[in-house]
């Protein structure tokens, strides 16, 4: 579960729509950090073994798994807002001509 360790837990958490998107507002016990990259309890060494970039993915507290190649974040002490977007391949799709 995104931004959960032994010593943090989800408060309270909200989903909404933003632009015609998901968007999620989770509220932890303690200060929560911006998701930076691949975390070591969601990918790799931990899951025995590397994952795709393709088929890594944040999962949210209703379960919906957003892929780490189309979420978005904003830390705010005990907040996290996680914002779904399409992907920096998905957009260059539509200017590049293949």
């Amino acid at each position: 579960m995104i931004g959960t360790t032994e010593d943090r837990e989800i408060v309270d958490w909200e989903k909404t729509t933003e632009n015609g998107r998901t968007a999620y507002v989770i509220e932890y016990s303690e200060p929560v950090p911006e998701p930076t990259g691949r975390s070591k309890t969601l990918f790799g060494a931990g899951s025995g073994g590397t994952v795709p970039a393709g088929e890594q993915y944040f999962e949210m507290p209703d379960g919906e798994r957003i892929p780490a190649t189309e979420a978005a974040f904003d830390a705010d002490g005990t907040t996290l807002r996680v914002r779904r977007e399409r992907s920096v391949i998905d957009r260059l799709r539509r200017y590049l001509p293949w």
